[in-house]
């Protein structure tokens, strides 16, 4: 089954904007490919989600890579399932700063109750590692 015939950018860009809250939206995600084990997404740089020193927040970051795995659990799956986050860990490595982050999803288990992921956030100027967030969602 070809996914990006089905389920592509522009469907998730828009499906992004019809499922999650107005806040979320603030974030401002983009997608930039999808999938069935592998996203990418930016998150553009904005001053509504900065801390002092123009350093993206840790909240934005990890909502930003909440939010993704959306987009990538439906291109798993091949269909919209109402999905609930279980668990979701991030370490940070070093700051987002102001070209924002690019964001990779990996499905690890498509489980028929779990889906396992894992996002890798990079720096957009340096390409460097930003964050790690490793994470479970429930399908409902």
């Amino acid at each position: 089954m070809d996914r990006e015939k089905i389920f592509g950018v522009k469907e998730a860009n828009m499906f992004l904007k019809s499922v999650t809250a107005p806040w979320i939206q603030d974030l401002n995600l983009q997608v930039d490919s999808v999938s069935e084990w592998h996203c990418k997404f930016t998150l553009n740089y904005s001053e509504k989600l900065v801390r002092s020193g123009d350093i993206i927040c840790g909240q934005a970051i990890v909502s930003a890579a909440d939010t993704a795995m959306i987009v990538a659990v439906i291109s798993a799956i091949g269909e919209y399932q109402e999905i609930t986050t279980v668990d979701i860990a991030c370490k940070y490595l070093r700051p987002l700063m102001k070209k924002g982050g690019s964001l990779q999803t990996e499905i690890l288990k498509l489980g028929r109750r779990l889906v396992v992921g894992r996002i890798t956030i990079k720096d957009i100027e340096s390409d460097k590692p930003a964050a790690e967030i490793s994470c479970t969602y429930a399908r409902l």
